[in-house]
């Protein structure tokens, strides 16, 4: 087997507010680790160093910070059945988990009040950024109308059900309920609008770029997928819009070696492998000349939600210097008390 690490998100800041999947990443592991410290930094640091060694032998699934690129929230070891995370990214009491406070291994503890400070700054300037988020969905709402009274709904259930009826002829059923991991490829940050998509589509033989525009049933065509292989037992990879999460942009399915995936903007790729497929549901459902017809009013509204999201984005790229603020009243920890954490978490 190749090993590997398989990077991916769990949570994000969306036009709902914070959303988290965890869980569903979660079913099957007999053995959680939480991490508890107020520093993202330390936390990281114990994260990776637990990960190093076993980066040769098994797979690691690792999880991405909402916060910045410079963090991690967690590993996930499947065929260890292990898995170890940042207390951030975990919103319920997991039954069974181990929780260490990494303070208990340092000593020099810091005043909660002023840690409670930087929270509350953070946490204020995410809910002005979900505002923003949220006044852009209502924006492509209507954006997504217009295409939507242009659709032929009939020509678009007739593509998804010939592409199914395509991809799972030779496939047999399995006696046994379908996995559906819910995750996301990327989200907005501290650090901007963030995706792994490349990284996670590159392994993969079988390859489909859904291309279209809002409202021409990207996310749809992707459900009628995943229903299909749930009555197929196929477990799923299923990757949400960090936009608006009740939408979906990917889904992988390992047995299948295959993924198919939104690839429009601010996700937008093409393909670079003679294998890889377009299916672009614009060109086949939508009346043509919808574009031309009204450009005037999908200009408009275009520039007002992304607008919006650059606002909110703004937003979220100040939390980044109060983060910074916050980290630089821990001091660096010394190599034995590192030692000794690891010894606690021996894997």
């Amino acid at each position: 087997m190749v090993h590997y690490i398989t990077k991916y998100y769990v949570s994000g800041h969306t036009a709902e507010g914070y959303v988290n999947f965890l869980s569903t990443n979660l079913t099957g592991i007999k053995r959680i680790v939480v991490l508890q410290h107020p520093s993202n930094k330390l936390k990281t640091k114990i994260i990776e160093k637990l990960t190093a060694p076993f980066e040769e032998m098994e797979q690691i699934e690792k999880i991405e910070s909402t916060q910045s690129g410079e963090y991690i929230e967690g590993i996930i070891m499947r065929e260890s059945s292990v898995a170890v995370l940042a207390e951030q990214v975990v919103q319920d009491e997991i039954e069974g988990a181990e929780y260490i406070n990494l303070e208990d291994y340092l000593p020099r503890k810091k005043d909660k009040k002023v840690m409670r400070k930087f929270e509350s700054k953070i946490n204020d300037l995410y809910q002005a950024a979900y505002a923003h988020f949220k006044k852009g969905l209502s924006i492509h709402d209507e954006l997504e109308k217009i295409y939507i009274d242009e659709m032929d709904f009939a020509k678009a259930d007739q593509v998804a059900e010939e592409f199914i009826l395509a991809l799972f002829k030779d496939v047999e059923k399995k006696e046994k309920k379908a996995m559906i991991y819910e995750r996301l490829f990327g989200t907005n940050t501290s650090d901007g609008v963030v995706n792994v998509v490349e990284h996670l589509i590159e392994p993969l033989q079988n390859r489909v770029f859904i291309k279209g525009r809002a409202g021409t049933g990207k996310s749809v065509f992707m459900r009628k997928v995943l229903d299909a292989c749930k009555q197929k037992g196929l477990d799923v990879e299923l990757y949400r819009c960090s936009f608006d999460p009740n939408s979906i942009d990917m889904l992988i399915i390992r047995d299948l070696d295959y993924c198919l995936f939104d690839s429009t903007d601010p996700h937008e790729f093409f393909p670079s492998r003679k294998e890889d497929k377009i299916i672009d549901l614009y060109e086949e459902t939508v009346t043509p000349g919808t574009d031309e017809k009204y450009a005037v009013e999908i200009k408009r509204l275009t520039n007002l939600y992304k607008e919006e999201m650059r606002a909110g984005v703004k937003k979220l790229k100040e939390t980044k210097t109060i983060d910074l603020e916050r980290e630089t009243n821990f001091e660096k920890p010394k190599d034995e008390e590192i030692e000794n954490i690891l010894q606690k978490i021996t894997m």
